[in-house]
């Protein structure tokens, strides 16, 4: 029962710290952050919408978001920061904003282009004065509000990045060390590889992806600093799963779940012969459901709370957006959801296929310090069902957010991550490396 009052008591303890820092970060006024957010708009202006890194590459950077959040950030009315911290309005400016629209239904508009999203210019427009219609965009929390805002009040949008970057890289090879200290150098290399072909450093470049990255990162760094220590998994799951909803713009929240449970059921099987098979299934499965009541209850909690104090309406017109990204069927698109998650299967397929043949290339040059057998049959259905279980976790998300899943193809491919760490470990299973005797 001790361990069950837990979870409300920390639910109302972040909601409140949630709401403390949105308030604290919209006290100021936006002309400290004008300089910068006028330098961010041109620079983003210089990009477009979508900001390809490399020809040869299909990676790119959505800067529709990354121009939206910084938009909000820049229309905070500090006369009234309580409203405007839980509305999370754009194009607001008190000298010229006439009019406001409520969060609306279906795909984001702009308002300086009815035939096209185009949010680089909106900001642009706004900017210059020329629109006098604000938007409020009240059904996230937006938790990354008080971060950026503080951030942009010394450096432009480059400048973020390149901050980012440098915490992106100091985070990986923290992580990295740490599998390799407390699971295994093979362990870290998979994680290395996958990261990287997921674009991990790029994802710097993206105020959209960056937090929950970020999230990810320091989540499972905390789980294996204190793996022995934690006395509670469930509990730091929820907690997890809160801040990832705050902080996230609906990406790729999943690996803030994935990710920690694999690192935490290959350090178990490594370390522990208490935990069987059908042990780790179970841990499998409650952490999913902890993760998401963390993730919904805080979701919901927001449109609770500003209907309550605004009479806005936002929970049924979030209900339908979820519904919305629920669907099967987009009515302008022509992919189906199932060709969508064929291609991201396929790729991962094709780069674990690459990525084991270059691994057996490095053992063939290396066979005179070590030899290789095949895992018994029962040891490697019992250390791999868990995983591939795992890796299953981004295809359900894709079918049952088929419709974000569609129209978000570049960013929600990075749920793969998942699949493709499953996958690469579940393979390095299949072996068991010995150092020979000299």
């Amino acid at each position: 029962m001790k361990k069950l009052i837990k979870y409300p008591l920390f639910f109302l303890g972040l909601l409140l710290i949630f709401i403390f820092l949105l308030f604290i970060s919209s006290l100021f006024p936006s002309s400290i952050i004008e300089k910068n957010i006028k330098e961010s708009s041109k620079i983003l202006t210089e990009e477009g919408n979508l900001y390809q890194f490399f020809d040869w590459s299909h990676v790119v950077n959505n800067n529709y978001t990354d121009v939206l959040m910084i938009n909000e950030a820049y229309s905070i009315d500090n006369k009234n920061p309580l409203y405007s911290c839980l509305s999370v309005r754009k194009n607001y400016n008190e000298n010229i904003t006439k009019n406001s629209l409520t969060d609306q239904n279906g795909d984001s508009v702009s308002l300086n282009n009815a035939e096209d999203y185009d949010p680089v210019g909106e900001l642009a427009e706004f900017l210059d004065g020329n629109i006098d219609t604000s938007v409020t965009y009240a059904r996230y929390w937006h938790g990354y509000l008080p971060i950026l805002r503080t951030l942009l009040i010394f450096f432009n949008v480059s400048e973020i990045r390149i901050i980012l970057l440098i915490i992106f890289v100091f985070l990986f090879i923290w992580l990295l060390k740490l599998i390799k200290n407390k699971i295994g150098l093979l362990e870290a290399g998979i994680f290395a590889i996958s990261l990287i072909l997921y674009s991990y450093f790029l994802v710097s470049y993206s105020l959209e992806s960056a937090p929950v990255f970020l999230v990810m990162m320091i989540s499972s760094i905390i789980l294996l600093k204190r793996i022995d220590k934690i006395k509670n998994l469930y509990l730091f799951i929820f907690i997890t799963a809160c801040i990832t909803n705050y902080v996230d713009y609906l990406t790729v929240p999943l690996i803030t779940l994935a990710i920690p449970l694999i690192l935490y059921i290959t350090y178990k099987q490594k370390e522990s012969n208490d935990l069987q098979c059908k042990d780790f299934i179970k841990i499998i499965i409650k952490s999913s459901l902890i993760w998401l009541l963390g993730y919904g209850f805080t979701w919901f909690s927001k449109w609770i709370i500003y209907d309550l104090l605004y009479n806005e309406n936002i929970i049924n017109t979030a209900i339908s957006q979820v519904i919305y990204r629920t669907e099967n069927s987009v009515s302008y698109k022509t992919t189906k959801i199932s060709e969508v998650i064929g291609s991201f299967v396929l790729n991962n397929i094709i780069y674990c296929v690459i990525i084991g043949n270059f691994c057996l290339f490095l053992f063939l040059l290396n066979m005179s310090k070590y030899k290789i057998k095949l895992q018994n049959k029962k040891d490697y259905f019992n250390m791999s069902l868990p995983i591939l279980l795992i890796a299953l976790m981004p295809i359900v998300w894709y079918i049952v957010l088929s419709n974000h899943t569609i129209i978000h193809t570049r960013f929600t491919y990075r749920h793969m991550l998942i699949f493709m760490l499953c996958i690469l470990i579940a393979w390095k299973n299949m072996c068991v490396i010995e150092k020979k005797n000299k």
